[in-house]
């Protein structure tokens, strides 16, 4: 294949080397991420304000291959931005938006997920591939393939990025489109830096599982294009500087809603009616509901809500007969606004005959079906308040399990988070969520389920007590991992591996120690110095080869 050109984006220019912050109270923010583990340490930070002076710092510290931590906004559940001695390179200053006429558009990877939408709505645009928690950077969302609710409709952040830039081991910058450099696997991409040396990076020969979501190392596939081995690297290989993303027309009214069920089985039911649904709406009946997401609060989950009082602060009440919940969202065609939904579903209920055969009439007959329809909160389109109160509802649950978390490190009793993120393929739910029970309350854990139903993507989260309970709950989650797999699943999902010693235990269990070790291969062929993000993917050991 042709090679590669990365280029030296200072070339031509006198570019000064931006000073580091070591303020202790500046860099006490950037030493700690959403995993809960205890602040870490890093020698520096540098806030970059242009992919320049990131490249410029790169270069100068080339020769001491100073390690590197690439940042976003540091919500990563697995320690991926949790520092331990390295430089961090933060990107949150890397912002704005360029919109294209055919659709596209070209971001800094310190864009915030909720200014990236509301930037892209004045457009009449929509960006489907958000995760749940939408503080999130889109920098970050690329380097873990993250997913979310939306997934179950449109896939995860691989299938929406169109190229990247990103600045390389010894400052130089790749820019880098879709389609530009694929190979078979085996093969080997070749990249020309500036100063003449040529990196050689091989093609893994792995399988990945064909699921709609997993971020489980770096990427296979046949052929490989060199975009996706980016997508998805957890920062190991470069620092991503800019993104270009496709985007969508702004669906035209959105419909969400959240029902109680009588238990967890009935919830994995009712999922299924809703994806019957939206499947047979996608392949051309309109009529059904075009369902894009559902998601899970289970039995557990509410339980701990109610003995808190979340409901009560969200100003939600629970029907006596609840025992699980679901959240779900569903695209209407132009010109359905709030009053005819409301009307249609008050004449639904007074059992009005010869209502029109349309979608909202039939998702009221399916939540009818499966006893959820009086239970209904609906946030019709435009009600922002109701949807807020939905969104809230569905975080409240892992914000209150890292507060019960946060309290026991405090408390000095060795409890810290032990959370999963496994998928299965659908139809494998109720046999995994059987396994999840007899894993974790076999060994008496107390936990908590919430997810992405409708694409069997699942976070069963240990509330450990003390050690002992952390112990045991990844003993459960490393078996689950197997039952995943064994299923035809995958034990790492959405949120990537990261430096959590489990769910590196996981990835090498899952794909292999020849897997891992390809992996190794190209993390040297694409970062020969191993400057960044050391730890992750691979335990800190290993990344010395």
């Amino acid at each position: 294949m042709a090679i590669l050109h990365a280029e030296d984006p200072c070339r031509g220019r006198r570019t000064a080397v931006p000073r580091l912050v070591t303020d202790q109270d500046l860099l006490s923010p950037y030493l700690e991420d959403a995993s809960g583990s205890s602040p870490g340490t890093a020698t520096g930070l540098l806030r970059a304000e242009s992919e320049e002076e990131i490249s410029s710092w790169l270069r100068a510290t080339c020769d001491q291959a100073v390690p590197v931590l690439p940042q976003a906004a540091r919500s990563s559940l697995t320690g991926g931005a949790h520092p331990s001695g390295e430089v961090v390179v933060s990107v949150e200053r890397l912002r704005g938006v360029q919109v294209r006429g055919d659709g596209t558009a070209t971001v800094g990877p310190g864009m915030r997920l909720v200014e990236l939408q509301q930037e892209l709505e004045s457009h009449g645009l929509y960006y489907p591939p958000v995760p749940t928690y939408q503080d999130a950077m889109i920098g970050g969302t690329v380097s873990t393939n993250a997913g979310g609710a939306a997934t179950f409709k449109y896939g995860v952040t691989r299938q929406w990025i169109r190229g990247i830039r990103v600045a390389l081991f010894n400052g130089d910058v790749l820019d880098l489109k879709r389609g530009q450099a694929s190979v078979a696997p085996g093969g080997h991409f070749r990249i020309a830096l500036s100063g003449g040396e040529v990196l050689q990076v091989p093609a893994p020969t792995y399988r990945l599982p064909d699921l709609k979501k997993i971020s489980a190392g770096y990427h296979a596939s046949d052929p490989l294009d060199l975009l996706d081995l980016f997508i998805g690297s957890e920062g190991t290989l470069g620092v991503i500087t800019e993104v270009t993303i496709d985007t969508i027309p702004l669906p035209a009214a959105v419909l969400s809603g959240l029902a109680f069920t009588g238990g967890d089985r009935l919830a994995v039911d009712l999922a299924g009616e809703l994806r019957r649904a939206a499947l047979a709406c996608r392949s051309g009946d309109s009529r059904e509901p075009d369902i894009r997401a559902i998601e899970w609060v289970d039995s557990r989950s509410l339980a701990l809500l109610k003995i808190h009082g979340d409901l009560r602060d969200l100003k939600l009440r629970l029907p006596a007969e609840a025992g699980s919940a679901i959240l779900f969202e569903m695209e209407l065609p132009p010109g359905r606004e709030q009053d005819p939904i409301l009307d249609l579903l008050e004449r639904f209920l007074s059992g009005e005959p010869d209502l029109p055969d349309r979608a909202e009439v039939r998702l009221f007959r399916l939540l009818e079906r499966c006893n959820t329809l009086e239970s209904l909160l609906p946030a019709l389109p435009g009600d922002r308040a109701v949807r807020e109160q939905l969104r809230r509802f569905r975080e409240s649950v892992p914000v209150r399990v890292n507060e019960l978390l946060a309290a026991g490190r405090t408390a000095g009793a060795g409890a810290r988070k032990v959370g999963g993120d496994l998928i299965v393929p659908f139809e494998q739910l109720p046999v995994f969520i059987e396994a999840i029970e007899h894993e974790l309350g076999g060994r008496g854990l107390p936990y908590a389920i919430w997810g992405h139903l409708s694409d069997g993507n699942l976070h069963p989260n240990v509330l450990p007590a003390d050690a002992g309970q952390v112990r045991l709950g990844e003993e459960a989650l490393l078996a689950l991992g197997q039952v995943a797999a064994d299923l035809g699943g995958c034990p790492l999902s959405e949120h990537g591996v990261g430096r959590s010693g489990l769910k590196q235990e996981l990835m090498r269990r899952f794909l292999g120690d020849a897997a891992v070790g390809e992996m190794r291969e190209v993390k040297k062929g694409l970062d020969p110095a191993l400057r960044f993000a050391p730890g992750t993917l691979f335990p800190r050991k290993d990344t010395d080869f």
